[in-house]
């Protein structure tokens, strides 16, 4: 199957890119691999048509840095972080913070849907990653504006506490008086990870370092040896000597594909995230087969607006960054 995917792929001048979660079967396939925004950052250089093996609002970000290119995904598939910020959510939230005079930016992750992120940008605001997102609330806050940091609350308390700044959420007591107020939302997958864990694995093997993606709970992230974005983390673990425990933090497959010897899962469950995990090498192969017979199908279509202005959002962030 892998080969008639290769060839089918060659013939049509398809480009298949592959999240770092996905499955084995799928990344191996792939043309292009990556996180999020790096993908629809590398997406600005196919000629063609593109498969995006993800989730939807990656291929909404392609789609919008990228607005004449051909996107297409094997599975729709919906993250859960995403979904939490919905467009009724947001302008409650919105509501909320001026009904208290707040003064603030809107910063939105890239996990996020086309539509909230046209939101922010009609709000003056602007995306961030997991890697940039430290720079980009920094530079809000040297505005003298507060930031509304959605849809991940773990992530924005864990960068709020890495500037020594307090965090709070939309709708506790006193939250205008933080200078990061954040978006009751988070990862399913990251959320799994305890304290216990890293003391399982800290009791278990006295020199192992323990490293964590920044969505996990921040009571974790400050009993980790490193905390970075998936990007970082892979860099952070194979510059590791080969003798070195790790534990990590993260999503199951990207873990497992680690090329070090010594790599443990932070986690007594399998931190598998189902959304990435419903595109598999049959799904792939139906939709090349389909593009190769002139049915393509699950194109990623973002009304112009939308596309605009999520697209402003994101070049704000990358002017920043």
């Amino acid at each position: 199957m892998i080969n008639e995917i290769l060839r089918l792929k060659e013939k049509n001048n398809i480009t298949i890119a592959a999240h770092y979660y996905q499955k084995d079967e799928v990344f191996k396939c792939a043309d292009l691999i990556g996180d999020s925004l790096e993908l629809a950052k590398k997406s600005l250089n196919v000629k063609g048509k593109l498969i995006f093996c993800g989730v939807t609002f990656m291929g909404e970000s392609t789609k919008a840095i990228n607005p004449d290119l051909e996107v297409y995904m094997p599975i729709l598939g919906s993250c859960s972080m995403a979904r939490m910020a919905t467009e009724s959510g947001f302008d409650k939230a919105v509501k909320e913070l001026q009904a208290k005079n707040v003064d603030f930016i809107p910063v939105v992750y890239v996990n996020s849907t086309a539509s909230i992120k046209a939101k922010v940008a009609k709000l003056g605001g602007l995306t961030c990653t997991s890697a940039n997102a430290k720079k980009i609330v920094e530079w809000v806050l040297s505005q003298n504006k507060k930031v509304f940091f959605l849809p991940d609350k773990n992530l924005g308390t864990n960068i709020a506490k890495m500037l020594n700044k307090k965090a709070s959420i939309v709708g506790e007591n006193n939250f205008e008086e933080a200078d990061v107020i954040c978006y009751d939302g988070l990862c399913s997958v990251h959320q799994l990870f305890e304290v216990s864990d890293v003391e399982f694995y800290k009791e278990k093997y006295p020199d192992i370092l323990v490293v964590a993606h920044p969505e996990a709970k921040p009571e974790v992230c400050d009993k980790c040896d490193f905390v970075g974005s998936t990007s970082q983390l892979l860099e952070f673990i194979e510059n590791l000597p080969a003798e070195q425990k790790v534990a990590v933090g993260t999503e199951y497959n990207f873990v497992k594909r680690l090329k070090h010897p010594n790599t443990f899962v932070l986690s007594s469950t399998k931190p598998e995230c189902p959304s990435m995990n419903e595109t598999s090498l049959e799904e792939l192969y139906n939709l090349v087969k389909a593009i190769d017979e002139g049915k393509g199908y699950n194109e990623i279509i973002v009304d112009k607006e939308v596309a605009k202005n999520a697209k402003l959002a994101l070049d704000r962030m990358m002017e920043i960054s």
